[in-house]
């Protein structure tokens, strides 16, 4: 869809948002979005260097001219009409210059909008709920998977299963499909969440500022100096990834102490996933079993395997040794990771849900069409082209 729709805006309507992020840069972006052809155009106080008025300007010529009455008082910007109902203003990045154009087109009478709500006024929820989790992605991998779904890959997989027959065996089988990647989908505009975990001064700090390749987290010989929850966020062979260095588990007295320890395990309830560090140079102790029966689907980790090794063959099969002093197993643990959060890549071409309202509509077709009903199916999935 790349016009507006009747249902979703007034034909009169003329808005203006900034798309480009806050702050100084150098070249600011806003786009006017409406009836283009509205009297009102000739009251912007926009000069085109040919001549002609805005809604005179060809779609997809790019235009320079002068914004501002007088030639005292006007600057240099460049504007494009990318559509019959959309037009990009590109002038300088500082804020004084943004705040003045969109103040002179609120002058005669555009609504000020965020982009995120000028989108889903005149292009409807999916487009821009689509657009907007690919303005999220922080990686190059994430974004291309992004701008696939919200080209029309996605909709177009959506529309196709308004056009099957009541054939059940093949609505369900692609609901299915679309269904089997929504973790990814929704992980795409944000990062897995992988929380490390441990005996206080197994090396949690020392490790996730080794995985990140820089000092984050603060490291000393001390048990319980990690008491508040810190957070980075990197990538893993281009996949987000928030880490998340708690405090260590154990019992204590120590009343901030015991606060950064409630906080650690409320943070490794919601995990999407969970490190549970175990320090090879230390004898095995009740709390690394604890925590070893407590989380079975942790990836475990011999750390300081650098040391003299107390734990021998008492350390899980499934383990992986790693040391942060020298960097050894650290490509095998992120290489580990990527395979928990990512088992398989979808190939290009490959409809992903991307946002929770999609996939929830999505499960109450699926469910619609477990039990025959058709239409209640076809119904969840027109909501989500909406």
């Amino acid at each position: 869809m790349t016009e507006c729709d009747d249902s979703i805006c007034d034909d009169k309507d003329l808005s203006a948002a900034l798309l480009t992020p806050i702050g100084r840069g150098a070249v600011a972006t806003i786009r006017l979005q409406g009836d283009l052809a509205s009297s009102r155009l000739t009251d912007i106080p926009f000069r085109a260097a040919n001549g002609k008025v805005l809604s005179q300007q060809s779609i997809g010529r790019i235009v320079f001219g002068q914004w501002g009455q007088e030639s005292a008082d006007s600057e240099d910007i460049v504007v494009c009409r990318v559509t019959p109902r959309a037009l990009e203003i590109h002038c300088h990045g500082g804020d004084a210059a943004v705040q003045r154009i969109l103040q002179d087109l609120q002058n005669i009478g555009c609504r000020a909008l965020e982009w995120q709500g000028q989108n889903q006024r005149f292009l409807g929820t999916f487009e821009a709920e689509c657009m907007d989790a690919l303005s999220r992605a922080t990686t190059w991998k994430t974004a291309e998977i992004l701008h696939e779904q919200s080209s029309g890959l996605l909709r177009k997989s959506l529309e196709g299963l308004l056009s099957l027959s009541a054939d059940l065996t093949d609505l369900t089988s692609r609901l299915d499909e679309l269904l089997r990647w929504s973790s990814l989908g929704i992980h795409l505009s944000q990062p897995w969440i992988v929380v490390l975990t441990g005996r206080p001064n197994v090396g949690k700090s020392s490790l996730i500022n080794a995985l990140l390749g820089y000092e984050r987290a603060i490291v000393f010989d001390q048990p319980g100096t990690t008491r508040d929850v810190v957070t980075a966020e990197t990538a893993f062979d281009g996949w987000p990834v928030q880490l998340t260095d708690t405090a260590g588990l154990r019992e204590t007295s120590e009343e901030l102490e015991a606060a950064g320890i409630a906080l650690t395990r409320q943070k490794l309830e919601v995990a999407d996933m969970r490190l549970i560090l175990i320090d090879l140079s230390e004898a095995p102790s009740p709390d690394d079993e604890a925590l070893l029966a407590d989380w079975p689907d942790a990836i475990v980790i011999g750390h300081k395997c650098d040391l003299t090794d107390q734990w021998q063959d008492r350390l899980p099969q499934h383990a992986i040794r790693v040391s942060s002093a020298t960097g050894d197993g650290l490509v095998e643990l992120q290489t580990m990771i990527v395979k928990r959060m990512v088992p398989q890549v979808p190939p290009p071409g490959t409809a992903i849900p991307v946002t929770h309202r999609q996939i929830r509509e999505l499960q109450v077709a699926r469910m619609a069409a477990s039990t025959g009903d058709t239409a209640l199916c076809w119904q969840a999935v027109e909501r989500i082209l909406r």
